[in-house]
């Protein structure tokens, strides 16, 4: 009895987690381009990835800033020795503790502090200190913080980049969603011309039962209806591309059951603020973000190059102290650790070193290769300013391009449809053939899916030039989240 009350429990269990799965899967996700977007900045993850990257800079500058503050270190060990001498064995035990602290100052000033603890018959500590100042190769803060610059300045980067990446998320994420849009406005054209032609077909079998039509008419306006089947069939198969690629812009399941929303254009075209050809110059080379990240890398790390060969030619001249004291091998005023501050053992001595290259081609080297690429970079970084004007001022060309044709296909298509209403009348009435009509029909299909290119392009440009003068996160009102 309770294993065939397990088995029902089982049963119900499968059951019900069999309806939960079916209900998951047939739910619909409803997506208005907002929501795609902040869908996008969350998900995506190539937004995480530029974050994850951003910490792992953070932590980079936090060692680089850790290399300049005292660091202490504790070396213990204990040693047994047993020795024979004259037939008689003796066994030395020599515990040590050595604790260490080192400094490294921005200004080059190396110092360190040991404490030497040996415990054996009598605790018999010394305590040294050490400092090496250089005062030509290695001197002064741009010599010695450049890492620490350098990791300034990759930590700023990082920050760029996702700025950069979230940029190019949510324009990604317009573009295939508007591409979403238009395939769908594409079906439902080509569905409303299917049943254009599936009228004409019934119109025109009915001129030719009553004798108005000839019989081969028939066969022209079924042609039609084939293409129209065709034509609706293909654009389906393109709309459900168009949303996976809108999934992928997002960082969604290509199995995600996603439904968009009716887009206003009118709205989101206004949503774009158009500014002057020299405005738009303006902002791209300020906001450009692979143009200020090669900008910095010039004036930092590139320069710093160039600094850190011409330093390695110089001579290197070390003034080194030494001061220590220490204990004798006893007690009393030799021992324990009175023995650290009473002076009876004390040392002190100061070295000035001086070490000349002579003919170091190597060195050499180094400055010829640091200053071609800092040459090389400053010609980079003038090109790529021609290059991002360019890009500047062609795409604010499109934009304008883009609205006159906009204006165009309205045009074209309103005249397009009131043909085709006057066409189909005189179809009616017998004026005209079916291949007549079908011929207007087909300008009215080409006119409408223009006019839905137009809208698509001109919606494009806005999209495109928004992202290049890098205003694309303050039109969405998106912040920048850092870690």
């Amino acid at each position: 009895m309770f294993i065939m009350f397990r088995l029902i429990f089982l049963c119900f269990i499968l059951f019900s987690s069999n309806i939960a799965n079916a209900e998951v899967e047939n739910s619909q996700l409803t997506l208005s381009l907002q929501e795609a977007i902040l869908l996008a900045v969350r998900e995506n993850p190539n937004v995480e990835i530029a974050q994850l990257n951003e910490v792992e800079q953070k932590f980079s500058l936090h060692v680089q800033q850790w290399q300049f503050v005292p660091h202490l270190a504790l070396v213990a060990s204990v040693g047994v020795n047993k020795d024979t001498v004259n037939g008689v064995q003796q066994t030395t035990r020599n515990p040590l503790i050595q604790p260490t602290a080192t400094w490294l100052s921005p200004i080059g000033t190396q110092a360190t502090l040991s404490l030497v603890n040996p415990f054996a018959n009598h605790a018999n500590p010394s305590l040294s200190l050490q400092i090496v100042q250089p005062l030509m190769r290695g001197f002064g803060r741009p010599i010695v913080e450049a890492a620490l610059d350098n990791a300034r300045d990759s930590e700023e980067m990082s920050r760029l980049n996702i700025e950069g990446t979230l940029r190019n998320t949510v324009t990604a994420v317009i573009i295939a969603y508007l591409n979403a849009v238009s395939a769908e406005n594409t079906v439902k054209l080509d569905q409303a011309a299917l049943e254009r032609a599936q009228t004409s077909v019934t119109q025109t079998k009915l001129f030719i039962k009553g004798g108005h039509k000839a019989g081969n008419e028939l066969v022209t306006v079924q042609a039609d209806v084939a293409s129209a089947e065709t034509t609706l069939e293909n654009d389906k198969n393109n709309s459900q591309q168009a949303r996976f690629a809108l999934l992928a812009a997002i960082g969604l399941d290509p199995n995600t059951n996603v439904r968009i929303t009716n887009l206003d254009v009118s709205a989101l075209i206004h949503k774009y603020h158009q500014l002057s050809l020299a405005e738009t110059q303006e902002h791209v080379l300020m906001n450009d973000i692979q143009y200020r990240v090669d900008q910095i890398t010039l004036e930092g790390s590139t320069k710093r190059n160039l600094m850190q060969a011409e330093d390695n030619t110089r001579p290197q001249l070390n003034l080194s102290l030494n001061a220590g004291t220490n204990s004798g091998l006893s007690n009393g005023q030799n021992g324990g650790i009175a023995s650290l501050f009473n002076g009876a053992n004390e040392s002190k001595g100061a070295t000035l070193s001086i070490a000349i290259p002579l003919d170091d081609q190597v060195a050499k080297q180094g400055v010829l290769n640091a200053k071609i690429a800092l040459r090389e970079a400053m010609l980079a970084l003038k090109q790529e300013k021609w290059n991002k004007e360019t890009s500047a001022i062609n795409s604010w060309n499109t934009v304008g391009s883009a609205e006159r044709a906009l204006k165009f296909a309205e045009n074209a298509a309103d005249l397009q449809q009131k043909n085709y209403q006057l066409t189909n009348k005189k179809y009616l009435y017998g004026l005209i053939n079916s291949i007549e009509l079908q011929s207007v029909r087909q300008q009215l299909n080409q006119n409408q899916q223009a006019l839905i290119s137009a809208q698509l392009n001109y919606l494009s440009s806005l999209v495109n030039i928004d992202l290049l003068v890098g205003t694309t996160l303050e039109t969405w009102n998106i912040k920048v989240r850092l870690a």
